[in-house]
């Protein structure tokens, strides 16, 4: 094909030059659409590429997200830490809860009933502390003095510990979260105490605030302690005492008892029977707690008579018996004078080897069932169980 603008261009005709012009128009138009069409297809591939990749992203944020029913993503909640612990004494009569970050001691005799339970936060972890707070609950056995004496008294002791600058409040009448009480409050006496005071079966009860440090931070310590006495419940012994924790006496079914104080007042000693009996006492060693004594009462219904009911307890544990040990009890039934009153002792019959006396006696409401249970533990028990039956009075 003639190029255009040569020699040999210009040496053709007029129709020879229009078909060279003609063909290289054309063919210029071929070129053109052959690129539009590539350049059509390169977009299109650009645009579904995007789109692909856009789905595929899509599709593992839902697989992510959304696992499939059969195979759940299961999350184990972590635990709350636990932030309080909770104190309890049964010889003191007391429990509270307080912040595990603090540190408590104790120390009490168990014969009195007395002692003392502190709970001491210190900042700088010192005994004679900077900055900090303490709780310190103070037990007393006294029965000469009276509440308000007594508040008198501990509030002149403290005057003689505290400097020249230390101020005092009076002795008031007031509240320590539910129960009626005496405090005063000293302030700089390298801090600041709030001493409550509560006489609560046949006890006297000292519950002091103390707390120091700089302004902000002493409002905290405040608080803190504070929110420990909020939760201290004086627990109340079961019984009437005439002696400190040795001489009781129940005034609904008319039965008296002593026992050692040492011993442990809530115990696992077994009953015979499901029997819905009011326990009175449950004494047992701190080191085994199902050998010792139990006494409970039950009032006889209308219509029931003694026999009747030991009847009826003597079939249960047998029943019992059979089921537990897979063949039927040997057991014996003696009668006899219990301390003054008709009596009889079932040995035998039970699965979990304890010995019943069932006595026949009046309560305050009429016609009862006074229980004794027995369950032995140690030799050096055996006295203890005696001495503590011994004393069983009826009907006073």
């Amino acid at each position: 094909m003639e190029k255009i603008n040569t020699p040999e261009f210009e040496n053709l005709s007029i129709q020879q030059k229009e078909e060279i012009v003609l063909h290289h128009k054309r063919k210029f138009i071929k070129k053109v659409a052959v690129a539009v069409v590539a350049l059509s297809v390169l977009i299109a591939l650009t645009v579904f590429g995007l789109k692909l990749r856009k789905e595929l992203i899509q599709d593992r944020v839902r697989f992510v997200t959304n696992p499939p029913a059969e195979a759940p993503v299961i999350i184990t909640p972590e635990k709350n830490p636990e932030k309080e612990k909770e104190y309890s004494n049964t010889t003191l009569q007391i429990s509270f809860r307080y912040p595990i970050e603090t540190k408590l001691t104790e120390t009490f005799d168990t014969g009195k009933g007395e002692g003392k339970v502190e709970v001491l936060y210190s900042k700088d972890n010192g005994p004679e502390f900077l900055e900090g707070y303490k709780v310190t609950v103070t037990v007393f056995s006294t029965k000469i003095r009276d509440l308000n004496q007594f508040a008198s008294t501990r509030l002149e002791a403290m005057k003689l510990n505290c400097p020249e600058t230390a101020t005092y409040s009076g002795i008031k009448e007031g509240k320590m979260g539910e129960y009626d009480s005496l405090n005063y409050q000293i302030d700089y006496c390298n801090g600041y105490y709030r001493n409550y005071y509560i006489s609560f079966g046949e006890k006297f009860f000292e519950i002091s605030r103390f707390y120091k440090g700089d302004v902000g931070f002493r409002q905290q310590y405040e608080i803190a302690s504070e929110e420990i006495i909020k939760t201290i419940i004086l627990l109340p012994q079961r019984f009437e005492v005439s002696e400190f924790l040795k001489a009781v006496s129940d005034k609904e079914s008319g039965v008296s008892f002593e026992y050692p104080s040492h011993l442990v007042n809530n115990c696992s000693v077994p009953m015979p029977t499901d029997t819905q009996y009011r326990v009175i006492l449950s004494m047992c060693e701190e080191t085994q707690k199902e050998a010792g004594v139990v006494l409970a009462v039950t009032p006889l219904d209308r219509g029931a008579t003694f026999e009747s009911f030991l009847q009826t307890e003597i079939n249960k544990m047998s029943d019992d018996f059979f089921a537990a040990k897979g063949y039927p009890p040997n057991g014996n039934e003696e009668r006899y004078m219990f301390n003054g009153e008709a009596a009889v002792k079932v040995t035998g019959y039970s699965w979990k080897d304890a010995d019943y006396i069932f006595v026949n006696t009046e309560g305050a409401r009429g016609p009862q069932m006074v229980l004794v249970g027995i369950k032995e533990g140690s030799a050096d028990f055996e006295t203890t169980i005696s001495n503590i039956l011994n004393s069983i009075k009826f009907r006073q």
